[in-house]
């Protein structure tokens, strides 16, 4: 399969979709809406992919390396908007890109990890779970919500591409992550934003706690 070279419909946008991560969409664009009514009629998912900085309206450039959206819910307005629901499914490589209908098609193939029997996997796991772990408790008690319960998966893939899909970083760096074909690399990477984010999140929490200073309350007045 991931040999294949297969044709989808390309949807170009200013954010980097990952496998596994839930993504709603509001499509109002004709040629977008046409995309979405061939891709419901035939049953073949299309591709998200970041717009790259040259793109500009009705030209845009794609990234190389993008991630299939599968409708796993929709409701098409009266006015032939869409409202949808999608997952990303598997990554893809474009190889072609042309402009053979309203919206960009590409000639694509699905690519996958390629390592196996990583020695250090395991750990490197761990401690990306406790590294995601921490973020999260710290971002949810930054924003005041009071669900603690995290569900956070045990295996590699699916915790890597949850954990970009988490960050706050560039989409620039988001979709260097999206392109790593070694999953062990990016986690290695993602350890290393998580602790970034973590120390960020705990200034403004700890700034957040302690209030402003009688030097910044004299500057409001």
């Amino acid at each position: 399969m991931a040999d294949d070279v297969i044709e989808a419909p390309l949807f170009p946008l200013n954010m980097v979709l990952f496998p596994g991560m839930a993504q709603p969409l509001h499509i109002f664009e004709p040629r977008y809406r046409r995309m979405v009514s061939d891709s419901l009629d035939s049953n073949i998912p299309f591709g998200i992919v970041l717009a790259l900085p040259e793109s500009y309206h009705e030209h845009e450039v794609p990234a190389r390396v993008g991630t299939f959206a599968r409708i796993i819910d929709y409701m098409r307005l009266p006015d032939g908007r869409y409202n949808l629901l999608t997952i990303g499914s598997e990554r893809f490589e474009i190889l072609e890109v042309r402009q053979t209908r309203q919206y960009l098609v590409g000639k694509a193939r699905i690519i996958t990890d390629e390592e196996r029997d990583i020695p250090d996997l395991a750990q490197l796991t761990a401690q990306a779970r406790d590294a995601l772990e921490e973020y999260l408790r710290l971002m949810l008690t930054l924003i005041g919500s009071e669900d603690r319960e995290i569900s956070i998966p045990h295996e590699s893939s699916e915790l890597s591409f949850l954990i970009a899909g988490c960050l706050t970083c560039e989409d620039s760096e988001k979709q260097e992550l999206l392109e790593l074909r070694s999953v062990s690399e990016r986690l290695r990477k993602e350890i290393a934003l998580l602790h970034n984010a973590t120390q960020e999140l705990a200034r403004q929490l700890k700034s957040d706690l302690l209030g402003p200073r009688d030097g910044d309350r004299a500057s409001l007045n």
